[in-house]
């Protein structure tokens, strides 16, 4: 039975249980005046969520069942669905390019081959051009020498002991 909302001119409001939508409209509880139906409130329930791309998939051996053939089957199905999609709707595309680092400097954004490429294009040198890269990224992620640990710190602040296999050793 659908349940229908009704308005009475006194001011009252009230739902009702009708057995069809021909069902004439009730009396209203309040005054007992003929009520009117009034159109219900539109529910929007659910949503649409792409398929899962190329960032969620599995990136291990482990991560694929050990290579559960089923398992990386329906990956590769996930993943072609995804791409026909792109296809069609350009905004879900990912880019993936090939890392050339991502440690120190560009731990919060690696280096790419193809920026690698870019910057080396006019000096020719690929040393020189990630040089580069780490020294325009300098304050955006942490140096090379912040990755240790609050503990590697503390112990390097206290007196080594003798056989501590993490006491500081000095610089040559």
């Amino acid at each position: 039975m659908p349940l229908f909302d009704y308005r009475c001119r006194c001011g009252a409001r009230f739902e009702k249980l009708q057995p069809s939508w021909r069902s004439p409209d009730p009396d209203c509880p309040a005054c007992g005046a003929s009520a009117s139906r009034m159109p219900s409130a539109v529910s929007l329930a659910g949503g649409a969520r792409p398929p899962a791309g190329p960032d969620q998939a599995p990136t291990s051996w482990e991560g694929t069942g050990r290579g559960d053939r089923e398992y990386v089957a329906q990956w590769r199905r996930k993943l072609e669905h995804r791409e026909r999609l792109a296809e069609k709707y350009p905004e879900l595309s990912t880019r993936r390019d090939a890392v050339a680092a991502h440690e120190g400097r560009f731990e919060r954004a690696p280096l790419t081959y193809r920026e690698l490429a870019q910057r080396a294009s006019a000096s020719g040198d690929a040393t020189s051009a990630a040089a580069e890269a780490a020294r325009s990224r300098r304050g955006r992620g942490p140096s090379h020498g912040s990755l240790e640990s609050n503990g590697d710190r503390e112990r390097s602040r206290r007196a080594p002991r003798p056989g501590d296999p993490h006491a500081a050793r000095p610089l040559r």
